[in-house]
């Protein structure tokens, strides 16, 4: 009995070190183009949490990536996937986002794509709802957080020093990142150079890496499974040998039948608001202000974590639906404060930018009451044909 156990156990160790100790490069092997393509469009957490994925896709050289939240999986006709791919574009895109993702997880992971993104065109799309009086909360850090990226960053030799101290210094402000007791050892350790607790640190240090394979190892193996790709919606005569002209008409037809009431909010989600008692929404915003906030900070940390990299990033500013804004009381001056605002940050900091804040009221510009779509998609359609073929 006791032989049949110790067998059943050295078994179990010898399987479970297997799965541990097998090269990386072998699992790789397994994973194919088609996986990666089908990946593109999954808006998965595999992708933005892990490594794998996103370093295939960056090292494309013909690919573009989209960087932002819940907006990249409003698929149209007219979304930046579809248009690219009907039109034949000399490049192609994928989706690093979703609800509730915002700059500080987006931080993490560029830092974690340091070398991948050296001279890579990449958009990155910036959402006025982000910027609320407290910033990112717990509720939306938690679930969009890679562990992954965050032990990589407290390894990562390619991140100037200063600025990863910056980001470790603000992670810390998480609940989730200070649950971690090796993590948050391992931080503290950093951020003091080595002087706070230095043999408990040095000895974190140790675990840490040991934790960090074992999380890449873990990525690998979840990439070893077919991600299952969004319903594209697409509808190729919209854009296929269309002007841009063509194209805002298609897009204005396309929101004019899914429209009908003076808010300009698409139907099926305006009955959800008549359905939860829309009246109890006006006024909800008459108090709220995106002129100060910490996310602010957080997006400094993306663009210089980008600027240090050695991307080329293209800042999109997009606007709300000025007419639920009206509605909840939240006035135009005091959202052109944030406009001007985000307008400024970005001009000092000498990024390229787009900002469509001018199309705050265009009817079909915004589909619900504050997701990017239709006409939007086709004016940042052409504003990234525009990009990609700058030198």
């Amino acid at each position: 009995m006791i032989k049949k156990g110790f067998l059943s156990l050295l078994i179990a160790f010898v399987l479970f070190a297997g799965v541990i100790f097998f090269p990386n490069s072998w699992i790789e092997a397994w994973i194919s183009d088609e996986d990666v393509e089908q990946a593109k469009t999954s808006m998965s957490p595999l992708v933005f949490q892990g490594m794998y994925f996103q370093e295939r896709m960056l090292q494309e050289p013909s690919t573009m990536p989209l960087y932002g939240s819940s907006e990249l999986n409003r698929f149209d006709p007219f979304h930046p996937y579809n248009y690219a791919r009907a039109t034949n574009a000399p490049y192609t895109t994928f989706m690093v986002g979703r609800g509730g993702m915002q700059s500080i997880t987006h931080f993490l992971n560029f830092a974690a794509q340091e070398e991948n993104l050296k001279d890579k065109k990449i958009v990155f799309i910036i959402s006025p709802q982000w910027f609320t009086k407290k910033g990112m909360n717990e509720l939306h850090f938690s679930p969009n957080y890679s562990m992954l990226h965050a032990y990589d960053l407290a390894y990562n030799k390619d991140i100037d020093e200063d600025l990863r101290n910056r980001g470790m210094e603000r992670l810390l402000a998480f609940d989730t990142v200070n649950r971690d007791d090796l993590l948050k050892t391992i931080y503290e350790y950093k951020i003091s150079g080595g002087k706070e607790k230095p043999i408990i640190g040095r000895l974190a240090m140790m675990a840490g890496h040991v934790q960090k394979a074992l999380l890449e190892k873990k990525d690998l193996y979840y990439s070893l499974f077919p991600r299952e790709p969004h319903k594209l919606k697409n509808n190729d005569k919209l854009v296929v040998d269309q002007t841009f002209e063509q194209q805002l008409e298609n897009a204005e037809k396309y929101g004019e039948k899914r429209v009908s009431n003076d808010l300009m909010i698409e139907n099926k989600f305006y009955k959800r608001l008549k359905n939860a008692n829309i009246n109890k929404f006006k006024g909800m915003r008459k108090n709220e202000d995106y002129t100060t906030s910490p996310e602010y900070e957080d997006l400094q940390l993306v663009i210089d974590v980008l600027k240090d990299a050695g991307a080329k990033p293209l800042f999109v500013s997009i606007p709300v639906n000025g007419h639920w804004y009206d509605y909840t009381e939240y006035p135009e001056e005091r959202r052109q404060k944030y406009y001007d605002k985000m307008e400024q940050i970005l001009t000092d900091n000498d990024v390229p930018f787009v900002d469509f804040s001018d199309h705050d009221y265009d009817p079909y510009f915004i589909m619900d009451t504050i997701h990017i779509a239709w006409k939007g998609w086709v004016y940042l359609d052409q504003e990234l044909d525009k990009y990609w073929a700058e030198q």
